[in-house]
This record gives structure tokens, sequence and C-alpha cells, in this order.
């Protein structure tokens, strides 16, 4: 299943392009021919020379099962030496776990559920029934509260953090943003307040940014100086495209580092000297894509991939791509973004391993990655070869448009005629127990038991949407919400497709209307009133059954490489834990069916996210 060396169709890794900020690709490089033989005619052949040593072939990868089947999340330790897990094996026994990948010996490391902050130092926990967040320094095993629920964002160093005053979607918080559940009016816009303070909450003092939007991440100064500027994503006026600025807290002056009309995937490195994020929906299609940028102006580079990413702790980023097909094994791939050099680090032909929905991690040196496997659901290790040829470009896997209907065993094709991508669609929220589900479970999403109830496919506003299968048109701007427009298609199987948040009433299809398909049925637009395609455009897909009463799980019935339809775009997996039943609902696959009207059954007692 995973082994190495295996014959089997895989797309290799191969030349092609990084490009600078103009958004051109290089040139393939080619080799120089070999120069003529100059000298005088019958000069005497002089002494064959002594042949160069081959250099040594890069070392194998290695591949192999740490366990712990229905684990996700994995991330490493601060010095590697571990990968850390959250798990309940039994009674008591809840918190981080961590297990060695040289022997597979796996241990509780500490009772916490938390995010793990400035370099592994600080395990971060918020408290929404308390209002405030829960911080351990773990060399020391000091605690502290900070007076906030709200998302905390520490320096590398783990010395200041800054936190926004109002919670996101709220007035003077971060606006709602793609998979976090939000719909109805828009909140007012409002430039964002934020709290700075010693990480142990002393000192603090409130900030107003100039614009509306949330901090990513904290950034050294222009001079060098640590933890002087903040990165922010946001906009400055209401119908601005989003940015990437680089604020100083100090001097306040704001330097615009990227806008696009999707601009999202935001990951700042370790040290803060670079930004990579992905652009979407430009008109210009060399703006779209994953691009580097130094948080100083002074560079950008567009990486010719699309996928998964993470830094390492020397400024490299690793990349899994999208790949062409959900058989196939996933890349992994190495940028320089100062020099724009890559390297190709496993190739399917080595050794074939398939990550489930982009749920991976790189230990600091980016020598290692752990990730869940998409074959048995268990987490994996993976050492990475050091010292391969370093390659003037990369080529992403060729995504093949959709398939135009089903097979036997998946009846559906996509909602969209062109394949995902950073000019079309992707996959910006899952169905089921989600954490944007989670955050409405008594409120957005009350009347289907608190989970969300169907896939939410991110795409610009307008773009056709297609019949999954055959069926017959039985509403149109129906009474199943969604707004401002769906439409409803009763299928020949007996289940129900509905289409929401449609930007107007369909002018392609009609009550009664039999379509087939790929048959256009409208066109995508804004989940956010005043629904002007500012805010959150998206295609919301339902399956029902028994009628509508009850939805159920898109993924098992569509002809999809559903692990790729993301496209990496981090943060990645965002499924809610029940802390109690830990490993359940966390797989695109395994969501329960919803019963419209039955009670809220996501009421976790113990939730992680909180």
């Amino acid at each position: 299943m995973l082994g190495g060396l295996a014959s089997f169709a895989a797309t290799a890794c191969v030349s092609g392009s990084v490009s600078d900020a103009a958004g051109g690709a290089a040139a393939p490089v080619l080799q120089e021919a070999t120069p003529a033989l100059e000298g005088p005619a019958l000069a005497p052949m002089p002494a064959p020379a002594t042949p160069a040593p081959l250099p040594a072939p890069p070392p194998e990868p290695r591949l192999s099962r740490l366990g712990g089947e229905g684990i996700v999340q994995p991330l490493f330790n601060d010095n590697a030496s571990g990968v850390l897990f959250y798990d309940q094996p039994g009674p008591g026994q809840g918190g981080t776990w961590t297990i060695d990948p040289a022997t597979g010996a796996a241990r509780l490391e500490r009772p916490h559920w938390g995010y793990y902050v400035a370099q592994g130092t600080l395990v971060v926990a918020p408290r929404p029934a308390r209002r405030d967040t829960y911080v351990v320094h773990l060399p020391s095993g000091r605690e502290w509260t900070l007076p906030t629920s709200n998302s905390t964002v520490f320096s590398p160093d783990g010395t200041i953090v800054a936190y926004a005053a109002a919670g996101g979607g709220q007035p003077g918080g971060a606006p709602p943003g793609p998979g976090q559940g939000f719909s109805g009016s828009a909140p007012p816009f409002v430039l964002t307040t934020i709290t700075v303070s010693g990480a142990d909450g002393q000192g603090a003092r409130r900030i107003q940014l100039p614009v509306n939007g949330a901090v990513q991440a904290w950034l050294p100064a222009l001079d060098g100086t640590p933890n002087a500027r903040l990165l922010l994503s946001g906009r400055r006026a209401e119908r601005d495209d989003p940015s990437l600025w680089a604020y100083d807290a100090r001097s306040g002056d704001l330097l615009e580092l990227a806008r696009s009309k999707r601009l999202t995937g935001v990951l700042a490195s370790p040290d803060g000297t670079w930004v990579a994020h992905v652009a979407m929906w430009n008109p210009d299609p060399g703006e779209n894509g994953l691009w580097a940028t130094r948080t100083d102006g002074s560079l950008r580079r567009r990486v010719g991939l699309i996928g998964s990413y993470r830094w390492t702790a020397d400024n490299r980023l690793l990349i899994i791509p999208a790949r062409a097909g959900q058989s196939n094994g996933h890349q992994v791939w190495e940028i320089r973004p100062e020099t724009g050099t890559s390297q190709c680090l496993i190739d399917p032909r080595q050794v074939q391993f398939r990550v489930a929905n982009h749920d991976w991690d790189c230990a600091p040196d980016g020598q290692q990655i752990a990730f869940v496997s998409a074959d048995d659901k268990s987490l994996w290790h993976l050492t990475l070869p050091s010292g391969m040829p370093a390659q003037e470009g990369t080529a992403p896997p060729e995504i093949p448009l959709p398939a135009t209907s089903g097979s036997r065993d998946r009846p559906y094709r996509l909602p969209f005629a062109m394949p995902p991508g950073p000019s079309s669609w992707y996959v910006a929220h899952w169905y089921g127990v989600t954490t944007g589900g989670y955050r409405g479970r008594n409120s957005v999403y009350s009347q289907g038991q608190g989970i969300h109830f169907g896939i939410d496919f991110a795409a610009p506003c307008g773009t056709p949407v297609v019949a999954v299968a055959a069926g017959r048109v039985i509403a149109v701007d129906g009474d199943y919400g969604s707004p401002p427009h769906n439409v409803v298609v009763q299928l020949f199987d007996g289940n129900q497709a509905m289409y929401g948040h449609l930007v107007e009433r369909s002018r392609h299809v009609q009550v009664g209307q039999t379509v087939e398909p790929g048959q256009v049925l409208g066109n995508t637009g804004d989940s956010i009133a005043p629904y002007n395609c500012t805010r959150n455009p998206h295609l919301h897909l339902e399956i029902r059954r028994a009628g509508r009463a009850i939805a159920t799980n898109p993924v098992p019935y569509f002809e999809a490489n559903w692990d790729d339809t993301t496209l990496g775009v981090w943060p990645g997996p965002r499924f809610e834990r029940n802390l109690d039943d830990p490993k359940r609902h966390q797989f695109i696959d395994d969501q329960p069916d919803i019963w419209f009207g039955g009670p809220v059954i996501t009421n976790f007692s113990r939730a992680w996210p909180p």
C-alpha cells in the first residue's frame, strides 16, 4: 500500500517555474552544449584524466507507521524528537501525547489541550466560560491567565501578546472569513481595536489599528528590532479588497505587502521575515496562486505550486501539492524564496503516501514530516532526504477537469465544470461537526442539530453551478434558506440537492424542468448581507434524504479527489473535538446525518477548540 519503488501511475517531480513579483514564469534552464575540440590537426591525445568520483546518491526517504488510528492534527515538539497529538485513550488519560518516531513508544506528555506557540514554549487554551485564556510556560511550569478568550497572537520569543477587543465577526473584531460559519448581515465596518501586553498580561495597552481585520503574527522592524511590527490582514475601507499589512506599533507606519480579491492561507515564517499566502480570483491569472513575500516589502515570489505548506526554522517553504487524482501519491517540494530555487524531496516513484485532508506538520529543521494517512487514518512518519540537486523551478501536477458524471459507487459529479484552483474554486467549509458549525450550533445551525448542513465551495461571484446528477427542479428560491437565492433538484435516485447562496434568481432553469449532470443551474453569490460579493462568496451545497427531513454528508456520493479540494489552504482541517470522545467525527467521511428539528447534539461539555 505504501511501499517504495512500486510501479504505478503518478505525477513525477519535474522542472517548472518559480516566478518573481511580475508573475512571469522563469524560462527553463537548458544544458550548455559540449564545446568543440580545438588544436592542431593530428595532435597527440592527452592521457586520460582520472574520472571524478560520482556524487553519493541522496539518502532514501524512510516511511514508517506510528499508529494511533483516528488521530488527527499531529505536530512536532520544539526539538523534533517526538510527534505530539491530542488523545484520550481512557478515563483520566486526556491531553497531549507524544510518540517517538524511532521507537514508536507513546506516552502522555501533559494533561493539557492547547495551542503550542512561541516555538513550543507556551501552551495556550482559551476558556470562553471564564472569559479568559489559560497559559502555561513549559520550561518553568509557570501558569497565568489573560483577560480574553479571543484569539491570542504571541511573539516568536513568547514575551509579548496581542489580541482583539472583540471576537471574530463582531463589530471591532476580525471580519467574517471563509469556513467560519458566518452568514446573515455583515457587522458594521469599524477599525479594529487590539490589546498589546507582556505575555503574562502586564503593561496592557489598547491600540486602534488602521484597518478592519485581524492580527496574524509579530514581525521584526525594518531596523531589525524584534516584536516591533504586526502582520495584519484586512481592509482599510469597506469595499476594498483584502490586503496584508505590516504595521509598526511604535510609529504607526503601515506597509501594504499584498492585495487580492480573496487573500487566504496567511502563514508567517517563524522569525517573521517572510509570509506565505494564497491570492485568488484576480483578473490577471499571473497574480493568483501561492506567494512568498518578505515582510520588509523588498521581494515577492510566486510559487508555481498550489497545495499545503509549512515553514522551516531557516525560512524554507515545504509544500505538498494538490494531486491530479485521488489514487496518486503526494509529492514534497522545498522552496527557498530568497533565491527562487526549489527541490523535489519526495517523488511518488520513490515512496508513495497519501495525506488525509492535508493534515500534516514538519519538524523545525525540515527533515521530517508527520501526517495522517488517507489510506488507514493513522499517524505516519516520513524522513526527507537532503543533499538533492536544486532545480530551477517547479511544475504542479496538472489537475484534470472534474468527471462529467459519477460512477456506480459514487453517482454524483462535482458542481463545477472547472477543476479547483486559485482562479476557480476550493472547499472552504466541510459538512458536519466543523468548528464553524460548532460556533453557530445554537443559532445559525440549531435547526440542524448544531451541525453544518452542507459543503461550502468558495468561488467568485457569478461562477456557473452545474447539476451533480440527473433530476427534476422542484424549487427556485424556495424556503430552504441559504439566501439570497437557491435551486432545489429532486434527484432520480430519491435524494435532493440544494444549491444555496446563488447571486440571483436562476435564469437557467424553471420549476418542473428535467436536468442532466453538468447542466448549468445558477451562479454563485455571497452569504453575508447585503450580498454584494465583498465578504464570503461561495456555493452552499446540501444533499438531503427522506424528502427534506435529513441532511447527509455529501462526500461519499461524489466522484472526486476530496482530500485535495481544499487546495491545502492553511490552517487545514477544522473539525470540532468532543474531548470526552476526541476521535469521533474528525474526518471528512466520518460525519453524522442531521434530522432537522431534532435536538442539538453538539453541545459538548468539553470541546476543542473551545
